[in-house]
């Protein structure tokens, strides 16, 4: 008799569950140390393992439902590992778990972001650190995600309160974890690279000062307009979901700390120049003017560590070995193309019509 293929996300949500060892109700990993028991199940670790390649090789072929419910499993997976478990949960390791899905979920999600690259910008791509550099702030430059329109005419000339707090809701899946995604970056670094990295974190964490701290500056905003998590969740998109992905996988797993590197390089070098129009909308609405500080103060801010990171980070690392140089190249065009995508959404579901339609539409 077949057994009936396994819910992932349901799984994954029970594993982490608090649990009582021998109650002969539960599931056998659920008995006898309950990761040891998943661990030590081969056929329980086959089931999800064929769960997971099948899921992957459906995301791979374009399901785009497939697709979404892969972000789901991923995202549930990242909101564990960026939160401080219950302590009754204290003693349960999800990690034998998490990775048997995560290996293969994370593959298709990073190959559906690198095999569109085209392999002839990296025959132009010099890996001299100073011509490098150059050449990585003229490909952020030129890209499409630089100066978008939905920044630089909607946000700040059209959008009214309804569609920016549809917006902000987006921006959910990566600014509360920056300082976090800082915190993991530093881990093994050394020197210049370590500095300027560290330099960023103490600014996230309000120079010291807990009222200005970047999370708790960025939660005023999302208060300001009364969203909540139960707004977020009903009024995410997809591509935002992927954009938040995106940025925890590379941050969590140390072979991919390149990547990060261009990746977060291109969030902190574009920051600048799209919060101000995002400020010049919020004004022109009206809004109180605290609700705002988190993306006024990063105007100012990010305009230095854009440079610095390029100059501190990228620059000596090029340089040290000069193979870094795609893979930095890499996780900046994943920013760059993720992006775009992110905000041509944005722009083709709030510009055509009211954003109270698709508010509602989210939440159908």
């Amino acid at each position: 008799m077949t057994e009936n293929p396994i819910c992932l996300l349901s799984f994954i949500e029970d594993f982490a569950k608090p649990h009582i060892l021998g109650n002969t109700s539960a599931p056998r990993w659920r008995e006898h140390g309950h990761t040891a028991a998943y661990v030590l199940d081969m056929p329980l670790r086959e089931r999800i393992v064929d769960a997971s390649r099948r899921l992957a090789l459906d995301a791979r072929c374009d399901d785009t439902e497939r697709l979404d419910y892969l972000h789901r499993v991923l995202g549930k997976i990242y909101d564990y590992r960026f939160s401080v478990p219950d302590v009754d949960t204290a003693n349960i390791d999800v990690s034998p778990l998490f990775a048997d899905v995560t290996s293969l979920l994370e593959a298709a999600m990073l190959d559906a972001e690198i095999d569109p690259i085209d392999e002839d910008l990296f025959w132009a791509m010099p890996t001299d650190g100073d011509a490098f550099v150059e050449w990585l702030k003229r490909t952020m430059s030129d890209h499409p995600a630089a100066v978008h329109t939905f920044y630089r005419e909607y946000l700040r000339d059209t959008a009214d309160i309804d569609s920016l707090k549809v917006f902000l809701a987006q921006e959910t899946t990566l600014d509360p974890r920056f300082d976090d995604i800082l915190a993991l970056m530093q881990v093994g670094t050394s020197g210049a690279e370590k500095m300027e990295i560290a330099k960023n974190y103490y600014d996230e964490m309000g120079c010291g000062e807990e009222t200005g701290v970047h999370t708790y500056l960025f939660s005023k905003t999302l208060d300001a307009l009364g969203i909540d998590t139960q707004y977020v969740n009903g009024a995410l998109l997809p591509d935002s979901r992927v954009s938040g992905n995106l940025s925890a996988c590379l941050v969590l797993s140390p072979r991919h700390h390149y990547k990060a590197i261009g990746y977060f390089g291109v969030t902190e070098y574009l920051a600048p120049r799209r919060f101000k129009d995002l400020v010049a909308g919020w004004r022109r609405l009206g809004l109180p003017e605290d609700g705002i500080a988190y993306h006024d103060l990063h105007i100012r801010i990010d305009a230095i560590h854009g440079r610095a990171w390029l100059d501190n980070v990228i620059r000596p690392l090029v340089d040290r070995d000069p193979r870094v140089a795609r893979e930095i190249a890499l996780g900046a065009l994943i920013r760059l193309n993720s992006s775009a995508r992110y905000l041509d959404k944005l722009q083709t579901t709030l510009a055509p019509r009211g954003a109270s339609a698709c508010a509602e539409s989210l939440t159908a």
